[in-house]
């Protein structure tokens, strides 16, 4: 299993064989985030984003549920996850395409925002922006989680975890998301995804 993440790391051929393979790791300030004996880090990438945009669709509302508290280090139930990751990686998607993490470093987990700005981000995921990485067709799935909803404890520090995949055309999109509780809210703390899938 894996563990949060120190820095960005990156598979640079992302136009072999027309697929983009990309790793993405997010660092949290002060260290601690991850196993660093594990990825190869790029430079420049340690003050790495995540994702989130106000233009995404929100996830669809076809099942109602109560939201987890996180104040209280609640699980939230299977649906919650499910909207939780799709929002997630949806926003992260328009943050690729669009070439824009605005939105997406507003929509992070303050502690995480304070340790990187929309530049620093874009300047992160280029490789990405550059190889025309689009994931959008997951709004219309859902993940197969392998790990979900577990409370990792790290020191003082409380995460929920999230780890699956979409059956995505050509390569599935694996992706790792890990939250922290910001008051009642579970705020994106770290994102890794592995996708093939390019712009049509």
């Amino acid at each position: 299993m894996k563990k949060l993440f120190n820095q960005l790391a990156f598979k640079n051929n992302t136009l072999v064989n027309g697929t983009i393979a990309l790793t993405i790791i997010a660092m949290i300030g002060l260290g601690c985030f991850c196993n660093k004996d594990k990825w190869n880090l790029s430079k420049d990438n340690k003050d790495t984003p995540t994702p989130t945009s106000s233009a995404t669709p929100k996830p669809s509302a076809t099942k109602e549920y109560k939201k987890a508290d996180a104040s209280k280090l609640e699980i939230p139930s299977d649906d919650e996850l499910q909207d939780m990751s799709k929002k997630t990686l949806l926003d992260w998607n328009d943050a690729i395409t669009s070439a824009d993490f605005s939105d997406f470093h507003r929509s992070i987990s303050k502690f995480w925002a304070k340790q990187t700005n929309p530049d620093k981000m874009k300047s992160s995921f280029q490789n990405l922006i550059d190889g025309g990485a689009d994931i959008s067709e997951i709004k219309n799935m859902t993940a197969s989680f392998k790990r979900a909803g577990e409370i990792e404890r790290e020191g003082t520090l409380k995460k929920l975890m999230i780890e699956g995949s979409y059956d995505t055309s050509g390569i599935k999109t694996d992706f790792e998301l890990q939250y922290i509780p910001e008051g009642k809210e579970w705020k994106l703390f770290g994102i890794r995804v592995y996708t093939g899938v390019k712009r049509r």
